[in-house]
């Protein structure tokens, strides 16, 4: 089975296997059910599987991601674009497991697109050890249950304040989540992202195809620096379709249907280097190029990029929770340290779901900000600098 169901130039990828396979030199998974007690948590990995069986490490893209059952009408409109291996851990402490379990079955058994749902997405489920399910099935005995196909989306319009982690004042563990998404991951590639962003359609056989081109150009040769690659983030209206390709993202752009993301909102977070010359560049051809390389210093000291990386990239920090932000911040600082290098893709990117977020009308210090930032300095950065070394210009 083909799982990228590439468009066509897909053949010249098929070419150069063999080189990519000893190019990225990385070792096969078995893709199984398995559940551990990780710190305060119980991971269910791969609670429900993918119908794709194990994969080739080296030949593929997983999209690795995170969510609560609430924003799993995202995975339709983004398996559509992704088209290959999705890997995604959702957080479901003890009431929030039963509806997150039947959200899947919907997904899987009710949705028009169910045998895309089936076929490519890895389900992953975790919870706090002292919030457990009442009943937690065997990954065999969950797919056994039907699910109510007559009645709506038990994740649609679902009041937040209803969700039993909102009843018992939890905070969502994000980063625990990216890393449990990405350590499953049975490819080396990874686009460790967030459910909401969908991806320029045609990624995956665009992205193996390019490294391709960069295994024959240069064979043998590395990069003196770790290298990942980066996707540019946009925004667009409710009532505007998610572009396919640069020149219907240019077009928007100028019309001012979309936006650069979350620039009224963070905007030395995602800028990025060179953000204008990017979006006003003529597009000569659609195949996947590097635009500019990157660094996270001097006036990017505070960018979080989201890129395609590997599974050996530092983890994201388990600690830090979405609610205190900041949580990308040790993973970059981490990756400034070690002098990673942000090659930005041309004729690639991602879109926020439609509807631009405004800011707040007025900012509030949450505790857990300044429980995150106490953390951050007084313990995480000790830990960082002692694991990775520290540079002039790398900051958090």
């Amino acid at each position: 089975m083909d799982l990228a169901r590439p468009k066509s130039g897909f053949r010249q990828h098929n070419t150069t296997k063999v080189k990519l396979k000893k190019f990225v030199q990385c070792k096969e998974k078995v893709y199984q059910s398995s559940h551990a007690i990780y710190q305060d948590y119980w991971v269910l990995e791969n609670y429900v599987m993918a119908e794709h069986g194990p994969l080739a490490c080296y030949d593929n893209v997983t999209y690795t991601t995170h969510a609560d059952y609430t924003y799993l009408d995202n995975v339709v409109p983004l398996l559509e674009r992704w088209q290959s291996p999705l890997s995604l851990a959702i957080y479901a402490p003890g009431t929030d497991f039963e509806r997150s379990l039947e959200s899947i079955l919907y997904l899987r058994q009710c949705h028009p697109r169910k045998e895309l749902v089936r076929q490519l997405t890895s389900f992953h489920i975790y919870f706090n050890v002292e919030h457990l399910p009442q009943v937690v099935l065997s990954p065999k005995n969950a797919l056994m249950k039907m699910a109510n196909c007559g009645g709506p989306p038990p994740y649609e319009n679902v009041n937040k304040m209803n969700l039993y982690r909102t009843r018992q004042g939890l905070d969502y563990p994000v980063n625990m989540g990216r890393n449990i998404a990405r350590k499953a991951s049975l490819t080396h590639y990874v686009l460790a992202s967030d459910i909401e962003l969908y991806p320029t359609p045609g990624l995956v056989p665009d992205f193996l195809n390019f490294l391709g081109r960069l295994v024959i150009g240069r064979p043998g040769q590395q990069p003196t620096s770790p290298v990942v690659h980066v996707l540019r983030i946009f925004e667009v209206m409710s009532n505007i379709s998610v572009p396919n390709t640069k020149q219907e993202l240019q077009k928007l752009l100028k019309s001012g249907e979309a936006v650069p993301f979350h620039m009224e909102i963070c905007e030395v977070c995602h800028r990025g280097p060179l953000l204008e010359e990017w979006i006003n560049a003529t597009v000569i051809s659609d195949e996947l190029n590097v635009f500019n390389v990157g660094h996270r210093l001097e006036q990017n000291n505070m960018w979080e990029p989201v890129f395609i990386g590997t599974i050996e990239d530092p983890p994201y920090d388990d600690r830090l929770t979405w609610e205190g932000q900041r949580d990308k911040m040790t993973q970059a600082f981490a990756m400034c340290v070690l002098d990673y290098e942000f090659h930005i893709l041309d004729n690639a990117y991602l879109v926020h779901k439609p509807g631009i977020k405004q800011p707040a009308k007025s900012y509030t210090i949450f505790p857990q900000t300044r429980r995150n930032n106490c953390l951050i300095q007084k313990k995480i950065l000790k830990e960082l600098k002692f694991m990775y070394g520290s540079r002039n210009g790398c900051v958090i």
